[in-house]
């Protein structure tokens, strides 16, 4: 198999038949579909039982529900193929996806990586956004990845396709018990990456629920979003500072793109909860993560180190 395409499931009956019908479809079709039963409890199996029954490349693990990570975690140690794909159970892929990812993965084998463009859909397949990214055919991560940080959704884990040999070598895991997972390990796959390529092929449909835990903004949901995107910071940083294979370039390019994204995330907290998160930053002294070489550099230092509440409500406004 040459394409192992993962899928978790938990709870979308309503989508399911879509995502797999997708899959089934691809015209390219050297490929498994590793679909991770996460302890789902609505009719889900029933779906899955009938592409199983059809189409000897679909296969169902079942286990426990411990969230999108450790399903994703737990579809890579199952997979065959040479290419690594996932693909969340309520979204879909257009036709001809593996096969524009083939002809750009047969360019080189140094190729790792391959970003495809992506539209966004409401639950009954309505157009909303498609995405128009800068395209680029095997680049090196230190050229790439500036390219990528350029533009939004960066951080999905499914707008992009991976070498399973080099995922396996470096031990890529998402974060277990977490959500903004994606944030916390598609960065760390880019800048670990000898070279990435972006396709112009627009292959997938990511469908955007209502009341899902990402569109969700109750006060405990807040909270989680918030400390758990610090969660992932920690470990960014830990990493960053023991792994010497990572560009220098890219490493203060990463650094500069995770702060901002955790003072942006505190626009989500009330008062209370704003001033303590601006005390859990303060810890983390997160100023000595800026330049420190002109004047300019110098004064911002200086302010976040000392005023860092009023710093963040500037850059959140």
């Amino acid at each position: 198999m040459k394409y192992s395409i993962i899928v978790p499931v938990y709870n979308v009956f309503s989508f399911l038949d879509k995502c797999l019908k997708s899959i089934e479809k691809q015209t390219y079709t050297k490929f498994e579909v590793i679909i991770i039963n996460d302890g789902t409890q609505d009719n889900s199996m029933d779906i899955i039982n009938k592409y199983i029954k059809k189409d000897k490349r679909f296969q169902v693990y079942t286990k426990e529900n411990g969230g999108l990570s450790d399903a994703r975690n737990y579809g890579v140690t199952k997979a065959n193929g040479d290419i690594i794909i996932f693909v969340d159970g309520d979204d879909y892929l257009d036709k001809d996806l593996l096969l524009n990812l083939e002809e750009e993965f047969s360019k080189s084998k140094e190729i790792e990586v391959i970003r495809y463009q992506f539209r966004l859909v409401d639950e009954n397949g309505n157009f909303l956004e498609q995405t128009s990214y800068r395209c680029f055919s095997n680049l090196p991560a230190t050229t790439a990845y500036p390219i990528l940080l350029k533009d939004a959704y960066v951080d999905v884990a499914w707008a992009y396709a991976y070498r399973k040999e080099f995922f396996m070598q470096n031990k890529f895991m998402y974060a277990k018990g977490k959500i903004n997972e994606d944030f916390g390990l598609t960065h760390l796959i880019l800048v670990k990456a000898k070279h990435i390529s972006s396709i112009p092929y627009v292959g997938y449909n990511y469908v955007q629920r209502e009341g899902s835990i990402m569109t969700t903004k109750s006060r405990s949901q807040n909270l989680r979003k918030v400390y758990d995107t610090l969660y992932h910071y920690d470990n960014y940083i830990k990493i960053l500072n023991e792994d010497s294979s990572i560009a220098n370039s890219n490493r203060d390019l990463l650094i500069e793109y995770i702060i901002k994204t955790i003072i942006d995330r505190s626009r989500l907290l009330d008062k209370e909860d704003f001033d303590k998160y601006i005390k859990d930053l303060k810890k983390r002294k997160i100023y000595k993560y800026f330049p420190n070489e002109t004047k300019k550099d110098k004064l911002r230092r200086m302010v976040i180190k000392f005023s860092l509440k009023n710093y963040v409500l500037k850059n959140i406004r």
